[in-house]
């Protein structure tokens, strides 16, 4: 399939795999890195080039629109040297730079004038120099794992796509940028002792109207973000995921019965045409599924880390259209009821360290369901014969303990 898709792409003139790189606009280099003498032929008419090896350098393509590389550029990468490469449209690129490199870093970006997208997430964190934001063209930025976010205010009303940020300081104080036409956020909010408060971001969110996916991690995540009914985005949001970072801190306290916001689930909280969930480490003081499983589009859960949960229940008609749930570290779940005509369409259910959960009642009703992985739960060997003695309509039911 490879060479067919090689051959086709030089049929129609779209791309050549290295070596054979005479004159051509796209070129793909695969595992090795091309000499210094076949790439020269390549100089004039290069638009695009991706390197899945190690890339050449890149410098002397001053009409490369495209650059893509999975390994670390040339060891004479200089910064100073890509501020030729001001075509520059899309930029997916491993550097090793570090934070004093920053200021030389910022001219190889600041210099792409026509930048769209900024992909930086294979680097470790470094965080961009504030005139790197006033890119007026920018319209996605993925950055690396809590790299500091844009500046207060600036206008980036343009932008599409904002990962792998921390959330600002000076967002308390100055405002938060203009992301009113986001459709991707992922966030990181950190602690609000000398960080940002949780209210500059519902300030944020509320000037936000075409959200689709929205990611934040950060600790004590309150209920005034996990209502979302007052947000402009609640008719568009279709990917949603909370992560309570405060939780890892606590795993170790096994007796922590009453934490800080503890949250309750109502009615209307979460938007209604949401496909998939992720609610890890939110403190939930009562099962959340009689509001979740009214989410009619709903095909992906997860629920990971609450100590508080003793019970869930999955009503008759709940779920509709959910295929995959996972359920993992729910310290202190006992009992789990499934009744029939819940979830019809789930394929794949994952268990995973729910030390104190019983065999749940219902697991018969999930008569579609292709595999069940039931893992470190503690289960004795009298437990995993009666769930096998259930699940005998399951193709795949795989139970195994890890820990001691």
């Amino acid at each position: 399939m490879h060479d067919l898709a090689i051959r086709k792409a030089r049929e129609e003139n779209f791309l050549v795999a290295f070596p054979k790189v005479d004159g051509v606009r796209r070129l793909a280099v695969h595992d090795t890195e091309p000499s210094d003498e076949l790439m020269a032929t390549a100089v004039s008419n290069l638009r695009s080039l991706w390197c899945r090896g190690q890339a050449p350098n890149v410098s002397r393509f001053t009409r490369l629109k495209v650059l893509s590389t999975s390994n670390s550029l040339s060891a004479d990468y200089e910064p100073d040297k890509f501020g030729r490469l001001s075509l520059l449209r899309y930029v997916k690129v491993h550097l090793a730079v570090r934070q004093e490199d920053k200021n030389s870093f910022g001219k190889f970006i600041g210099g792409m004038r026509f930048l769209q997208t900024l992909d930086l997430r294979a680097m470790l964190p470094c965080d961009l120099p504030d005139f790197v934001w006033n890119i007026k063209t920018l319209r996605h930025v993925l950055l690396s794992n809590r790299s500091l976010g844009p500046p207060p205010s600036i206008d980036l009303t343009n932008l599409q796509t904002l990962t792998g940020v921390r959330a600002r300081e000076s967002w308390v104080a100055q405002g938060s940028p203009k992301l009113s036409n986001v459709k991707h956020l992922e966030i990181f909010v950190p602690k609000a002792q000398g960080g940002v408060q949780w209210d500059a971001i519902v300030t944020l969110l509320h000037t936000m109207k075409y959200l689709v996916v929205l990611y934040f991690w950060g600790p004590d995540i309150p209920l005034k973000i996990i209502d979302m009914r007052h947000f402009l985005f609640r008719c568009r949001l279709t990917n949603l995921t909370l992560y309570d970072t405060e939780y890892d801190k606590e795993r170790a306290q096994p007796d922590y019965r009453q934490p800080l916001n503890q949250i309750v689930v109502d009615d209307g909280m979460l938007p209604k045409y949401l496909i998939k969930v992720q609610l890890m480490n939110i403190k939930f003081s009562k099962d959340p599924f009689p509001v979740v499983e009214m989410l009619e589009n709903l095909r992906y859960l997860r629920l990971n880390g609450s100590k508080l949960l003793l019970r869930l229940c999955c009503s008759a008609r709940g779920f509709g259209k959910l295929e995959q749930l996972h359920l993992s570290h729910l310290t202190g779940l006992e009992e789990w009821e499934i009744e029939q005509g819940a979830m019809p369409m789930l394929k794949n259910l994952d268990v995973f360290k729910c030390h104190a959960l019983r065999v749940p009642l219902g697991l018969q009703y999930l008569t579609v369901l292709q595999e069940l992985k039931w893992w470190d739960n503690g289960t004795s060997e009298t437990e995993e014969n009666e769930i096998r003695s259930i699940c005998k309509h399951i193709p795949s039911v795989d139970i195994a303990n890890f820990s001691d």
